[in-house]
């Protein structure tokens, strides 16, 4: 469906696309002064940017941070969701965060018309330095072909987003209902199933690899195609309904939460898109350290 796809190819036109930055922030104050360093290198590739965050229940010094960063930029635009945090599921209020910010994207007229949107994590995760040369290689990469409709960040070391991570081989589910589903069935203990399971999922991706081809991932920063977003009918989706056996034989119907990229990404790749992790942009380094100290997340509630 390259009809969906970018039509832009800046090595051939020798001009810089339009982009808009994306994200949620919540008590991330410590961290936003370098989250800001990345995205004004990232904005010097652009010939006009955007902004669309998202903020709620901050108790640090967040909103005045983002208020005063954004204060005299144009095309600056804070969302303030106070009340999000009475939903105490994690993923939901993600759910609502990110598609309010995709919602503005796609309703504002003038934003419609953009080239490219740029969403990362505004937290730790998003402070990183990045290496401004490997973003513009990301962005003539996903430019070469319409059908490339969005590419993502890799770490040093291990890759952190496993939950995201959807590929064929190395994580064609979820690699924490893996471990909860291998637990219950085995009735082990969760350091168990993990060793069998979600530790099997991780990955590392060394930076001098080619782009992979998955069909979800995220981890902190994704490049998209304005126009895959435009046209994309999934939105993101932070729970789904499960049944799970009981000691009486009979099945508990609870919901799960999952990753909330995942049905969005999987709604890019069914209008034709290709979606690809850059081992080279680097955005996280994970050489030191394992991920055991990673709570499970919440998987079931009702």
């Amino acid at each position: 469906m390259g009809r969906l796809g970018f039509s832009y190819f800046p090595r051939v036109m020798n001009k810089k696309p339009r982009i808009i930055f994306a994200g949620t922030a919540q008590n991330c104050a410590l961290f936003l002064p370098a989250v800001f360093s990345n995205i004004d290198k990232m904005a010097s590739l652009a010939s006009e940017v955007a902004y669309v965050f998202v903020e709620n229940d901050s108790t640090d010094e967040t909103k005045d941070v983002l208020n005063r960063w954004g204060t005299g930029r144009a095309n600056f635009n804070l969302i303030n969701m106070d009340g999000l945090d009475a939903i105490p599921i994690r993923t939901l209020r993600l759910e609502i965060a990110r598609n309010s910010y995709i919602e503005f994207i796609k309703t504002f007229k003038d934003y419609r018309e953009y080239d490219l949107v740029i969403i990362l994590d505004m937290d730790d995760d998003g402070a990183h330095p990045i290496e401004l040369s490997k973003v513009e290689h990301a962005i003539n990469f996903l430019c070469e072909r319409p059908d490339r409709a969005a590419v993502f960040a890799n770490q040093l070391g291990k890759y952190i987003d496993v939950w995201a991570l959807r590929h064929a081989k190395l994580c064609p589910g979820d690699a924490w209902e893996e471990l909860i589903d291998y637990m219950i069935k085995n009735k082990v203990t969760p350091d168990e199933a993990r060793a069998q399971t979600f530790d099997k999922r991780v990955q590392c991706f060394a930076p001098t690899m080619p782009p992979i081809e998955v069909e979800s991932a995220f981890g902190g920063l994704g490049i998209y195609k304005v126009n895959y977003i435009k046209n994309n009918p999934n939105q993101y989706l932070g729970s789904k309904v499960k049944a799970l056996p009981t000691d009486s034989g009979l099945l508990d119907i609870v919901r799960q939460e999952v990753c909330e990229h995942v049905h969005f990404n999987h709604g890019i790749r069914a209008i034709g898109g290709q979606l690809f992790i850059m081992p080279s942009l680097i955005n996280g380094d994970y050489t030191i350290g394992t991920f055991a100290d990673v709570e499970i997340p919440k998987l079931f509630f009702r």
